[in-house]
């Protein structure tokens, strides 16, 4: 029987992934792929690399594919990708499942085409299992490994970086949801 604290994150986990996908659900089509905010146009350099890998330095092509970054499908991917990657610590190899796995979020000027909502919500639903796996077997000894040294939050405890990505993915939920509601008035 799992820890009070593992189910109640479990429960907390449930919610968040609902959160994003009734925010995926309810995005309106035309701004699927609108900025929600404006990203900075040095973002990923001076000439990030297209979908075909030429970098692109013409300064309207460039703002067009840097915004991407901030639209409702790379925030929702970014999100579900943020989780599935901290749920894996890299104690292990991780890669996401198809058709995400060779395109990191990093690189998502060299993406050539938006994910569609169905690849985003199948993705959630697919971290959702990750998430009830992971949270099965964690006992407090594992939740409290610290990070390798590969990891961006290298030395914080599992649990920490765990718990953290439960906030981020309803952080971006609230976002791509409340974007969504501005729109509809």
């Amino acid at each position: 029987m799992p820890s009070i604290w593992v189910e109640s994150l479990q429960h907390e986990f449930e919610a968040a992934l609902d959160l994003l996908a009734a925010a995926v659900n309810a995005c309106p089509g035309n701004l699927w792929q609108a900025p929600m905010w404006e990203v900075p146009g040095d973002l990923f350099g001076p000439a990030p690399n297209g979908p075909d890998g030429v970098p692109v330095t013409d300064p309207e092509a460039r703002r067009a594919l840097v915004q991407r970054r901030s639209a409702p499908w790379s925030v929702a991917w970014h999100a579900l990708e943020c989780l599935d990657y901290d749920l894996a610590g890299e104690f292990a190899p991780w890669t996401p499942p198809p058709p995400f796995a060779g395109n990191p979020h990093w690189q998502l000027t060299s993406l050539r085409r938006a994910w569609a909502p169905a690849e985003i919500l199948a993705y959630g639903e697919y971290c959702r299992g990750r998430v009830r796996t992971t949270l099965a077997t964690l006992t407090d000894d594992l939740a409290a490994r610290p990070l390798p040294p590969a990891h961006r939050y290298a030395g914080q405890p599992h649990a920490r970086v765990i718990t953290e990505a439960c906030l981020h993915t309803v952080e971006h939920a609230a976002q791509v949801g409340q974007f969504g509601q501005l729109a509809r008035g």
